[in-house]
């Protein structure tokens, strides 16, 4: 076989590897770029109002940050909670938080019948708010159904 022909013949699987190379750097990059800042994972309890502010004006202008905003002995809170706990799982880029409304310096804001709550915020700003969220689900609701 000439010099010629194997050039002919191995031109394909030389072009493919270089390909599949490519695709894998790509590949690479591209789940850097997509899995930059912190992780999360948990629902975490925020203990204060402070706190709760401090958490909202520190974090990360890219990070979405989701507050339940609970009391124990409402119906669908501790539903909820379990709700947020598996979904702060799935989505660790996303900070799931919890506070009591006892627990944020405006309880009186917070009456029963406006529990849970459920806040978003992006850059310090609040950009939707979920008053009475579990009125929109069945009795029993799970993670999906939140989501």
């Amino acid at each position: 076989m000439s010099m010629q022909e194997y050039e002919i013949v191995n031109e394909g699987k030389e072009d493919e590897t270089c390909l599949r190379k490519y695709q894998k750097r790509c590949m690479l990059d591209m789940h850097q770029r997509l899995s930059f800042g912190p992780q999360y994972g948990f629902l975490s309890e925020l203990e204060s109002g402070e706190q709760f502010l401090e958490t909202i004006e520190k974090e990360r202008k890219t990070t979405t940050i989701i507050v339940h905003i609970y009391e124990d002995g409402i119906k669908g809170c501790d539903l909820l909670n379990n709700s947020l706990t598996c979904l702060a799982v799935e989505y660790s880029m996303v900070r799931f938080c919890k506070i009591k409304a006892s627990d944020t310096g405006a309880g009186d804001r917070f009456s029963p019948d406006v529990l849970p709550t459920l806040l978003v915020y992006r850059g310090g700003e609040l950009v939707s708010n979920f008053v009475s969220v579990t009125e929109q689900f069945n009795e029993e609701f799970f993670a999906v159904d939140v989501e």
